[in-house]
């Protein structure tokens, strides 16, 4: 350096060097809360998200707020610390995502523990009363629609199913003016989960797990019609 030359001075962003508990960037399913955890205790983050999800379906959904609120308040990790963090070694997420005898196995095996508890009286609350919400509400709409029905086809003014089937049709293509799609490629069934998993950039794993649960949960119908819905109106990716 000559004696002339400029002195360039400029400042380094300390790279932390001790643990810290981050959401984590590297290993995330929703916001990186699991994944932070299973970093910063060393366990499998995999565990953490199961164990979550059960709390959740044990606390009917009040883990989700916990959750939530651990998103907001836990900083999410900056790319230095990415960079020279040690991860445990998980591999439950990925053997879920991977084998979908393990993955659906796992489900029923959860859905029958929580319906035994529920048996035996030990959850905070009941999942018959659920079930007899649901269909307190579903079984009386259906008889309500039936029976209109039957009511205009004696006073010959009942719509004509063509029409009906063209209106549907219609629907249909306005489906295409939404901007989620079917998944063409992450698809269990018709690709729904993927592609909501995919607009809201979140694992499809956890859509699968919270829709199966949910659709248990609450008798089968809300979740089995709304999935029919969703493949009826909602066109996979790349059709026009």
């Amino acid at each position: 350096m000559t004696e002339n030359e400029p002195i360039i001075e400029s400042t380094a962003r300390e790279i932390p060097t001790e643990k810290r508990l981050y959401r984590s960037t590297t290993d995330r399913a929703v916001a990186g809360v699991a994944g932070g955890l299973g970093e910063y205790f060393g366990f499998d983050p995999g565990i953490a998200r199961v164990a979550w999800l059960a709390a959740s379906i044990l606390t009917l959904g009040i883990a989700l707020l916990v959750y939530a609120l651990a998103a907001k308040i836990i900083p999410q990790e900056p790319p230095e610390y990415a960079a020279i963090k040690i991860a445990p070694q998980g591999n439950l997420w990925p053997r879920l995502k991977g084998n979908p005898v393990v993955l659906w196995g796992g489900l029923l095996l959860l859905i029958g523990v929580v319906l035994l508890v529920n048996n035996l009286g030990l959850l905070p609350w009941r999942i018959d009363a659920l079930w007899r919400g649901v269909t307190s509400v579903a079984a009386p709409a259906l008889l309500i629609g039936l029976g209109v029905y039957l009511v205009l086809v004696f006073l010959g003014r009942a719509p004509d199913l063509r029409q009906v089937a063209r209106t549907g049709g219609d629907l249909r293509r306005k489906g295409a003016d939404l901007p989620l799609r079917r998944s063409r490629s992450d698809r269990q069934l018709a690709g729904v989960c993927g592609g909501i998993a995919a607009y809201f950039a979140i694992d499809s794993l956890v859509v699968r797990m919270a829709w199966v649960v949910l659709t248990v949960l609450t008798g089968g119908v809300p979740g089995l019609l709304l999935y029919a819905a969703a493949v009826f109106f909602v066109p996979v990716a790349g059709d026009r």
